[in-house]
């Protein structure tokens, strides 16, 4: 096998921890086909010395502080306890495959709204995946598209809670749209109020 198998086979150990548990606990077995007989003896070597863990520790603390800097008002209303979780079920699934990082936020902002209910944390979210997709680079001449984020509260009621870390389970409901432009490299957003959507 050439090194770049070898090394996809190493790297992969780092990233998806059942591949790395499926080597250590039966070995060759849980390699695949093409290695040589000493890539193979290295990787499961590799497979159960203790600097793999280290390395994983890393990898993972590289990687969740990129959504915490791509998404600092998502990572604030999960909290803790739940922003461990959801992250642990988001990294199950997917896999990194880039050092694209913004991907990896809008990734984690679908898994929360797939999983999350009607309320103002999905608002949060929403909001800051619309964020990110203007920030989004594109080819040149390629204009940014206009997002549009559904809310079930007041934008500026929610961000004016979430900057005073007051509790968003007590906010109104007042239904709108948010829209966001980007033009000149500068984005702006606009409320529609509700007499504007039955318009609209």
């Amino acid at each position: 096998m050439s090194a770049a198998g070898f090394q996809s086979a190493l790297a992969r150990m780092v990233v998806d921890p059942d591949f790395r548990d499926g080597v250590r606990e039966r070995g060759e077995a849980a390699l695949p086909d093409g290695l040589s007989d000493l890539e193979r003896e290295r990787l499961v070597h590799v497979a159960g010395h203790p600097g793999l863990d280290v390395t994983r520790t890393l990898h993972k603390g590289f990687r969740l502080s990129k959504l915490l800097t791509w998404l600092p008002l998502t990572c604030s209303v999960l909290g803790g306890d739940a922003l461990a979780r959801e992250v642990g079920e988001f990294w199950r699934r997917r896999l990194p495959v880039t050092f694209y990082y913004l991907e990896e936020a809008i990734g984690f902002c679908d898994h929360l709204l797939e999983r999350m209910s009607a309320g103002a944390e999905r608002d949060v979210v929403a909001y800051e995946r619309a964020s990110l997709e203007l920030q989004r680079a594109r080819p040149e001449g390629v204009p940014v598209p206009l997002q549009v984020v559904h809310l079930r509260h007041d934008p500026q009621e929610l961000l004016t809670a979430l900057s005073q870390g007051e509790p968003l389970a007590g906010l109104s409901e007042q239904p709108c749209r948010l829209v966001g432009i980007k033009e000149d490299g500068c984005v702006e957003w606009r409320i529609l109020e509700p007499q504007s959507l039955h318009q609209s």
